[in-house]
């Protein structure tokens, strides 16, 4: 007599991925929130999210839920914020059968019989209570603590054969650290470990800052994310102190950890990052101090580039004399004081710090004009 039994159902059996994928554009708001926290503008055809302005998704037409951060240079759709959202993965294609199980779920079209196939009634969504300020700095404080309470110091770690891999040795004392995986603290990619910067208020206090991701051997691993951000980073620059027989010295400010940190072993002299881009604008740059900007060589005309320009245009109206230090690197190419340093040495890295320019006429046409 033939069994009657009913044979397990794998992840995402049955499930169209064609159906699910219009259902799923009715929760790009959701699925924003939960990845990105809230957007800058909540009317705009493009969503930016209000902490760093690096991540930007369409939110009309068929492009609704294609999303990219500058800041990580990685993007994808709406799955991919499924996988990672809601199945702590890098992206829907590590386990696409899973992930649509769980868009399906999240949709309504559920995994009972029938709803294989996608002629469940979707359910309505619950409206969504909206987050005030407080709640969501709160909830950043809470991840900023939470991490902070687990780092170690770099050196024997894999932060530390990273750093050494692209040319830094000389670490300071504070301002970073190596983060063991963190499994219980709801970050992305929390099970793997990670090189932790991050940044400082006005007072001294961490607000937000990078994890950059690493394997146990010290290099970065195939993610869709290698750098995710945590907790308040806009305005809240990584400050890496200048070493004690140049501490008169003036600050430089670069992009990211890495090109600060190479312009500190280089140089000495205290030096910031920004975390990305779209920061340079927030940076609070004091008016008393000469103040070197570092920026990657970025294509001129390009978002980057333009971002930069706006930047530079902002702060020299509230605080007068910048000068630049541009890297010995080719035009366009997006590399910085880093890639300098591990192609050229430490000397490299200081000639152009020491060639750093005044701050010209073309410098200050406003781009958003």
């Amino acid at each position: 007599m033939p069994s009657t039994e009913r044979r397990p159902r794998s992840p995402g059996q049955g499930l169209s991925a064609s159906k699910v994928k219009p259902a799923l554009r009715g929760h790009a708001e959701d699925l924003f929130r939960a990845a990105f926290g809230e957007p800058a503008r909540a009317a705009a055809h493009e969503w930016r999210d209000r902490d760093t302005g690096a991540v930007a998704m369409q939110m009309r037409g068929e492009d609704r839920g294609v999303w990219f951060d500058f800041s990580a240079d990685a993007g994808g759709d709406l799955f991919d914020l499924v996988a990672i959202t809601r199945c702590n993965l890098a992206s829907a294609k590590d386990d696409f059968p899973r992930v649509l199980e769980e868009a399906a779920r999240l949709v309504g079209m559920g995994t009972g019989p029938g709803a294989w196939l996608g002629f469940s009634r979707p359910k309505r969504p619950e409206p969504k209570a909206a987050v005030d300020d407080s709640e969501r700095k709160g909830w950043h404080a809470a991840t900023v603590a939470a991490l902070l309470g687990r780092i170690r110091p770099v050196a024997g770690t894999p932060a530390a054969r990273y750093m050494a891999r692209r040319g830094v040795t000389d670490l300071p004392e504070s301002g970073l650290g190596w983060l063991p995986p963190v499994p219980d603290v709801p970050v992305r990619d929390r099970r793997r470990g990670a090189l932790l910067v991050w940044g400082l208020n006005g007072d001294g206090r961490p607000m937000g800052g990078q994890r950059i991701l690493l394997t146990h051997t010290g290099r970065k691993p195939r993610v869709m994310a290698p750098k995710p951000a945590f907790g308040q980073i806009g305005g809240f620059p990584a400050r890496f102190p200048a070493r004690s027989e140049v501490a008169e010295g003036p600050l430089v400010v670069a992009e990211g950890p890495e090109s600060a940190l190479s312009i500190r072993q280089a140089t000495g002299l205290e030096c910031w990052a920004v975390f990305g881009v779209s920061n340079w604008k927030h940076a609070p740059l004091p008016k008393v101090r000469t103040v070197i900007l570092a920026p990657d060589r970025d294509a001129p005309g390009s978002r980057a580039d333009v971002a930069f320009r706006r930047a530079v245009f902002i702060q020299y109206s509230q605080r007068g004399r910048l000068l630049v230090a541009e890297a010995p690197e080719p035009e366009g190419s997006g590399n910085d004081l880093n890639d300098t340093l591990q192609r050229a040495g430490n000397d490299a890295v200081r000639d152009a710090i020491m060639a750093a320019r005044p701050v010209t006429d073309a410098d200050m046409e406003d781009p958003g004009r």
